[in-house]
């Protein structure tokens, strides 16, 4: 059973939200795009994306499409569903693109994209841009998406660490997003998933202003999607606000809908309540 929930907000520094995003429990589909800030238009970038990748998500899983039909080459190392998410990225960003290139006012827009599709046997995520995924399972925080910017390719070529990624002013450049070239690839991963597995989707105004191991606390501590979003919301703005700001929490549960938290503590309480009838007992 899959249990979710979504929020956005504007934030405390800018004057309209470029962030755009849905979630459809019934298709197992989760997306959140991020609109070019500082360019025209970035908001019907970001929703026009979204639109896209659920109209043609929900099409070509609902007709079985073979992966030979759907738009652009198929990638045979994925799956069919896998390859749902990989065209439907490659035909918002045509459309994307041809709306900027027409339209005079929507000239220089573009969105980054992150995508989660749960189905009975798997995760697949994947992103264009910066807009991230974490799964969150037995302790750890893995990130699923990659980073598409000028320098998350520096580290991984040495050139900068870490540290000095976390104060540079390019930390924002992007190396690819959707509507700035006619044709571009999202990363995508496949992974098998545990019942008892959450997902993190959300757009850099979250992971500007809260750290990683502050994402996995939450998320652990947290039983229900909707106050988790509204926890990390709340962080977000106590710390400035200074962009939008996008969350999605998917929660994966047992049949009965139960939160492997939830459960946690029922177990305890039982426990308690057992080790204190023995003591009770005793001479």
């Amino acid at each position: 059973m899959i249990v979710s929930s979504g929020k956005t907000n504007v934030g405390l520094v800018r004057d309209r939200n470029e962030d755009s995003f849905s979630i459809d429990d019934s298709l197992g589909l989760y997306v959140v795009a991020d609109g070019m800030g500082g360019h025209q238009a970035g908001d019907v970038a970001s929703r026009v994306a979204v639109e896209m990748i659920n109209k043609c998500f929900r099409q070509w899983a609902k007709e079985g499409v073979i992966e030979d039909r759907i738009f652009g080459y198929p990638d045979h190392s994925l799956t069919r569903t896998g390859n749902y998410v990989l065209s439907s990225i490659r035909l918002a960003n045509r459309v994307v693109y041809e709306l900027a290139m027409e339209n005079e006012k929507c000239y220089g827009m573009g969105t980054t994209v992150a995508v989660l599709a749960v189905t009975p046997s798997m995760v697949i995520a994947a992103n264009v841009g910066d807009s991230r995924i974490y799964m969150v399972r037995n302790g750890g925080i893995e990130q699923l998406s990659k980073d598409h910017t000028v320098v998350a390719e520096q580290i991984a070529m040495g050139m900068m660490t870490a540290e000095e990624a976390s104060s540079t002013n390019l930390k924002h450049v992007l190396t690819k997003n959707l509507g700035s070239t006619e044709k571009v690839d999202a990363d995508v991963f496949e992974v098998e998933f545990g019942s008892n597995d959450r997902f993190i989707l959300c757009s850099d105004g979250l992971t500007d202003l809260v750290s990683e191991r502050e994402i996995l606390e939450a998320t652990q501590g947290e039983d229900s999607p909707r106050r988790l979003c509204n926890q990390f919301m709340a962080k977000v703005l106590e710390r400035g606000g200074h962009d939008n700001t996008t969350v999605i929490s998917v929660f994966l549960t047992d049949d009965k809908g139960e939160s492997p938290g939830l459960l946690k503590k029922a177990r305890l309480f039982l426990a308690d309540g057992l080790t204190r009838r023995k003591e009770k007992k005793k001479p």
